[in-house]
């Protein structure tokens, strides 16, 4: 059959068992193998699908998304984000829309942990909300605060959705670690330019609260030391190369376990509900990554991702292919969380990346910046639909309180595409050291 013809098919049995409520994983895996079945034949198809399952889950450098993922299980078990709230509120609290910059501080910093950005919307929703809606803020510039920063994480080290990409495109973990301080230190500051300009013009939205004496604002950092020292140690050694990102995930795994300990939250349930929660997370992504992979395949053998970056590039500015693309990853943004997302879309369009002579870790900055305005961008912000359900708030009041903070994600992307030294300068100083 033609290659074109065999593609369009596949894609649609994807889609079909998508919208059926297929895991994403298996689905890829199903439109994979029944593409193969008709481009090539049915043997050919099952050799694949006999080696493609073993060859991705062997592959050492994947065991870093394990070890990353116990250490933010184990350090949310010990009750770090009602810290992370309690600790940003205290400090940041007799503010105007102080309470917003203590959501997007504790959303941010548990996002990098738990990886997902519905799962940090949805735990810190039932964190932060309450407190907010006790100091009298609106819902609309609360839900809305959560619902976008629970994004930002997916931007600071050690996030599961930058090693998801550098894993499957074969970059370094660290640089792309590196890549993205920057970009969301740049986000960070637009949101929290954002949450000022708002509380300045609806002050009803976002009223003060009490001030806190300095006695309890050093309290509250206490229960933040460990975790501090933990990710100094981990980041500033994956990042000095003297340990390499596994290396760093088992330490902070490690360091997180101590702390669990020391916490006294170190119960056999505890550790057992920890641990059991990582290998879930980790067999999903692992099970999204063995569908890809066997797309990918499937799609390596009709040439359509060589094809259409050939095509693409013939247009020749690269700037406008970049919008392009673009424009593809934020309407899939939309419906898809992130890390599938990105295990699916990068091996589509390495090839294009490469093509283009772009840099590698840029381009995973603006894949993951996209995958960030998705997540709020009407009719089908993912991220947007979680917090309306927490919250029993409805949709329309979240969208409309999302949309400040839409517009600022926006402008760092443009930022982001002008000025590529925002996300390749670091990555070159780390490979330096």
């Amino acid at each position: 059959m033609d290659p074109i013809v065999v593609s369009i098919v596949a894609i649609a049995i994807f889609l079909v068992l998508l919208i059926l409520g297929t895991h994403i994983g298996m689905a890829l895996a199903i439109g994979g193998f029944v593409g193969m079945v008709l481009f090539r034949d049915f043997g050919a198809a099952l050799a694949e699908l006999k080696t493609v399952p073993w060859n991705t889950a062997a592959n050492f450098t994947f065991a870093v998304l394990p070890l990353f993922m116990v250490m933010g299980n184990f350090a949310f078990s010990s009750g770090i984000s009602s810290e992370l709230f309690d600790t940003c509120y205290k400090w940041l609290g007799r503010f105007r829309g102080g309470l917003g910059f203590a959501g997007i501080g504790a959303c941010s910093l548990f996002h990098c942990l738990c990886g997902s950005a519905t799962a940090t919307t949805a735990t810190m929703g039932m964190v932060c909300l309450p407190e907010m809606r006790k100091y009298k803020y609106k819902d609309s510039f609360s839900t809305g605060v959560i619902a976008s920063s629970g994004a930002f994480g997916l931007l600071i080290p050690p996030s599961v959705g930058f090693i998801v990409y550098a894993t499957v495109a074969q970059l370094s973990v660290g640089k792309q670690f590196a890549a993205g301080i920057f970009p969301a230190v740049l986000c960070i500051v637009l949101a929290s330019v954002t949450v000022v300009i708002v509380a300045r013009r609806d002050p009803e939205a976002a009223p003060r609260s009490r001030e806190f004496t300095l006695k309890e604002k050093m309290d509250s950092l206490k229960g933040m030391i460990g975790f501090g020292i933990l990710f100094i140690i981990v980041l500033g050694g994956i990042f000095s190369g003297f340990i390499s990102p596994s290396e760093g995930g088992a330490i902070g795994a490690f360091g997180a376990f101590i702390i669990m300990i020391l916490r006294k939250k170190a119960t056999l349930a505890g550790v057992w509900g920890a641990l059991k929660d990582s290998m879930k997370t980790t067999a999903m992504i692992f099970m999204i990554m063995i569908g890809a992979k066997v797309f990918g395949t499937f799609l390596a053998m009709t040439q359509l991702p060589k094809a259409m970056a050939t095509s693409l590039s013939a247009i020749g500015n690269g700037y406008v292919i970049l919008w392009i693309l673009i424009a593809i990853f934020l309407v899939l943004g939309c419906f898809i969380d992130s890390l599938p997302l990105i295990i699916i879309l990068t091996p589509i369009f390495w090839p294009l990346v490469e093509m283009m002579n772009w840099n590698g870790y840029w381009f995973g900055i603006i894949m993951v910046m996209c995958m960030l305005i998705g997540l709020i961008t009407p009719p089908v912000g993912m991220s947007v639909y979680v917090m309306a359900g927490v919250s029993k708030t409805p949709i329309g009041t979240v969208f409309k309180g999302s949309m400040p903070y839409l517009v600022c994600l926006v402008i760092a992307l443009v930022v982001l595409v002008y000025v590529p030294g925002l996300s390749t300068w670091l990555p070159t100083v780390t490979a330096a050291m």
